[in-house]
């Protein structure tokens, strides 16, 4: 038993420090992807970093809460429409 918590808990973990550069790097060439998978990134780290593991002796809810604000810089770039100068110059091919 302590094996299978030991995992879930390694598992928590090991999403957690990568949950803050997710919405950084899903759909880079999709504005409006981007933009739900930043806002889907933000709820849930809201959720994991400020619900559940506030009371962690680990770090995990500080990675989650990171990725709100992460999420809420992307949502701003996507908004604002600051990456479709770059999104234009990239050949077709690329963007498949």
């Amino acid at each position: 038993m302590t094996i299978i918590a030991t995992g879930i808990a390694a598992l928590f973990m090991a999403v957690g420090f990568a949950w803050p550069f997710l919405p950084l790097v899903v759909y880079p060439f999709n504005r409006w992807r981007g933009m739900w998978a930043a806002v889907y990134c933000g709820i849930t780290g809201f959720i994991a970093g400020y619900v559940i593991f506030r009371y962690s002796h680990h770090m995990t809810g500080t990675f989650f809460q990171a990725s709100v604000y992460t999420s809420a810089a992307r949502i701003a770039v996507e908004l604002t429409g600051a990456m479709e100068r770059f999104r234009r110059r990239r050949p077709a091919r690329v963007r498949k």
